[in-house]
């Protein structure tokens, strides 16, 4: 991952694809280093307090003495993402209730509302627990029962300034959630971990509940798709990081999964096709880069992946490309995930794109 060019095209105002809520500048903020209740290593007593508030326990059924070793790979990455969403959630609903210039969110009614679903989602050291809390200490509680170390939490950036920015923000990772944890049902069952495949069909349930909810405060239908759009875990581990403050994720490295240069979609689509222009920046600018080589491919629904040419506009410190959204033809409502590939495929699914990535993941919501 390349921070600089992740800050110089955030304070540029170019980047879409992240955003989240600790300050009120827009640009790169101060990083979030704590996390509440004694996170990620709660004692009994927090946890019971996490599971009032959070309206729920954590399963209380025997974990399984063997868990395979893709089996293993999905709970690091679960917990390294819901180590992330409740740093998220806790800068987010302290700039709520202490009314945060672009947090405050007017109307009484409207703001106690949402302070408390945010808190039965997450919550901070003054405020009632959340539910991804448990996600992730149901993660860590799995790896730690097999002999495998536990996640740690990094330190954060979100350089968004809004609540309408955090709330556009954690849709997109929530569909990208929802999409990868597809993935990490099927690889449960194919390595014979069907117990946690039953826990974490339990999960994306929850998950959609929750993006139902942020839909609707953008004024979206709250039910986004009838086949939710799939994903791969490595283009989840890519986009954590890009919020994630180099140098400080203790134990990221071991988690055997790709990680990507990062893809900004610079112009998002509406529900039309169109062009679309992007920007990344891979390890190395050879000439592959410039030589008409790749190309954006599209995952979205359950359908087979969507290859079209990627036009390079042109190349300096980072690439802008453009490339056809093609919607129309293809009806692509809801969540999209944008690869560049350096293969036009075909492809089966997902994790088929991502073993040809060059860059990704963008992330792209039309209705």
């Amino acid at each position: 991952m390349h921070f600089s060019v992740l800050a110089k095209l955030a304070l540029a105002g170019l980047v879409t694809l992240v955003s989240a809520a600790p300050t009120i500048q827009r640009g790169v903020s101060a990083p979030v280093t704590h996390l509440p209740d004694g996170l990620p290593f709660p004692s009994p007593e927090q946890i019971r307090k996490i599971e009032k508030k959070a309206h729920g326990t954590l399963p209380n059924t025997p974990l399984p003495d063997h868990i395979s070793e893709e089996g293993i790979v999905n709970l690091q990455l679960i917990a390294f993402n819901e180590l992330m969403e409740v740093a998220f959630f806790t800068q987010l609903l302290k700039n709520i209730t202490n009314k945060v210039p672009g947090y405050d969110i007017g109307d009484e009614k409207n703001r106690d509302f949402a302070i408390q679903s945010l808190r039965a989602i997450l919550g901070t050291t003054n405020f009632d627990e959340q539910q991804e809390e448990l996600h992730m200490l149901s993660a860590n509680l799995a790896l730690e029962h097999v002999g495998v170390e536990p996640i740690l939490p990094c330190e954060y950036v979100f350089p968004v300034s809004s609540y309408f920015d955090a709330i556009v923000f954690i849709t997109k990772v929530t569909d990208l959630v929802m999409g990868t944890l597809q993935d990490v049902v099927k690889r449960f069952a194919i390595g014979g971990d069907f117990d946690l495949a039953h826990i974490i069909a339990s999960v994306i349930g929850n998950e959609g509940e929750q993006t139902g909810w942020y839909r609707m405060q953008q004024g979206r239908i709250p039910s986004e798709l009838p086949f939710l759009t799939a994903s791969a875990l490595s283009f989840a581990f890519t986009a954590i990081q890009e919020v994630t403050v180099p140098g400080t994720c203790p134990n990221k490295d071991t988690i055997p999964l790709m990680t990507y240069a990062p893809l900004y979609v610079l112009t998002p689509p509406g529900p039309e096709t169109t062009n679309i222009t992007v920007a990344f920046k891979p390890d190395e600018l050879d000439e592959e880069s410039t030589a008409g080589s790749l190309w954006m491919t599209y995952t979205n629904q359950q359908n087979f992946p969507i290859v079209v040419t990627l036009q390079i506009d042109s190349v300096d410190d980072v690439i802008i490309a453009e490339a056809l959204f093609p919607y129309d033809e293809h009806l692509m409502n809801g969540f999209t995930l944008a690869a560049v590939t350096r293969s036009p495929g075909p492809f089966e699914n997902a994790e088929e794109v991502a073993k040809a990535t060059v860059a990704a993941p963008g992330l792209i919501i039309v209705k």
